[in-house]
């Protein structure tokens, strides 16, 4: 019997839906005969909470602050304690940090989009002044979407640049539509006596500028979750008017319209970051398939709803599943076999020095 600690998560999407992997894995545990220990990350007595658990997992969102000490406590966690994580350190050091990935994504070999990152004012602007527009600018945090812009022309690109190594942003919308949403919410406010919405970001964005080539002819992006060797795909038509996926809702769950080589390339991602959860963009230059970006977090509604999933065999063939499976279950049933060696292994290793 295992006794796993889980903080609790109950996150409010940007879709206004709501999701719980902490409320199945808790169900899981309890039908295979193992103990889930809620605790709490963050109490002064944490660490107190973990003892006597065989394992700790907690699914974090990105979130301002929140996701960025999450991280801290996991890495810390990784490094210290000699028991399994879920997201371990390989998925989740990276978590929300594009830039990171970038450059993981680069080193490991794997093909993206062409990503340039400029970290001093003069590099940003002689480089925007001659280059090839459209580009893609993005901030280095953010979800579905909001921090990506397209810049047509280098007066788009100065003006960012000018904001990026000045004042910094929060945000890449312009201030006079912040303005816009900000009188909204007094109204909202005044009006109906509800409270202030509050901003779904408060980083501080500065000192640094990241663009990636634009990708013509991409009217969907196909999202791809790997899971041990189980792999979820579907495609996200973009926004109505907009050359962006994320976010749109528009999903399609036909397996048959999924292109063989996104899976793959997500597969190889996964096992060259290895990760225990990942979920990628992919797009197509030229008919060749990118990684765009990569999370070990995403809304679960869109693999769980998929009519099935891919599980790679030992030659690396691809064998469709028929039925639905929750990625928290998938990621529960992986995790309970790392659990069960780590243990193994500690007894082994005891009876040795015994």
């Amino acid at each position: 019997m295992y006794k796993i600690a889980i903080h609790p998560d109950n996150s409010l999407l940007g879709s206004g839906k709501r999701q719980s992997f902490s409320k199945r894995w808790a169900e899981m545990l309890g039908e295979r005969g193992h103990v889930a220990h809620m605790v709490d990350a963050y109490s002064l007595d944490f660490f107190d909470q973990l003892d006597g658990c065989h394992a700790f997992m907690w699914w974090f969102p990105q979130m301002p602050g929140r996701g960025n000490w999450a991280k801290k406590l996991m890495l810390a966690l990784d490094q210290a304690l000699d028991i399994p994580l879920f997201p371990n350190r390989q998925s989740v050091w990276h978590f929300d940090d594009k830039i990171a990935q970038s450059y993981l994504l680069r080193a490991a070999g794997i093909p993206t989009p062409q990503t340039w990152v400029f970290w001093r004012y003069k590099d940003a602007i002689d480089f925007c002044r001659t280059a090839r527009y459209p580009l893609v600018i993005k901030l280095a945090s953010g979800i579905m979407a909001r921090n990506v812009r397209m810049l047509r022309n280098f007066s788009d690109a100065r003006y960012w640049i000018n904001r990026l190594f000045g004042p910094g942003v929060f945000s890449l919308e312009h201030p006079v539509n912040t303005a816009r949403k900000r009188a909204r919410d007094y109204l909202r406010m005044l009006g109906k006596g509800l409270p202030l919405r509050p901003g779904r970001r408060a980083d501080l964005h500065t000192n640094y500028l990241l663009i990636q080539e634009f990708l013509p002819g991409n009217d969907f992006d196909t999202r791809v979750v790997v899971i041990g060797n189980r792999i979820y795909g579907f495609r996200r038509w973009n926004r109505p008017g907009d050359f962006r996926a994320s976010g749109s809702g528009r999903l399609d769950r036909n397996p048959e319209e999924v292109a063989p080589d996104a899976l793959r390339l997500a597969f190889r991602a996964a096992r060259a970051l290895q990760t225990e959860s990942l979920s990628v963009d992919v797009l197509r230059r030229d008919g060749e398939p990118l990684i765009s970006e990569v999370s070990y977090y995403y809304e679960r509604y869109g693999a769980a709803g998929c009519p099935g999933h891919w599980e790679v065999r030992g030659s690396d063939e691809m064998e469709w599943v028929e039925g639905q499976l929750p990625p928290e279950d998938a990621i529960m049933e992986d995790f309970l076999q790392l659990v069960g060696r780590r243990c193994e292994n500690a007894v082994v290793a005891r009876n040795l020095l015994a």
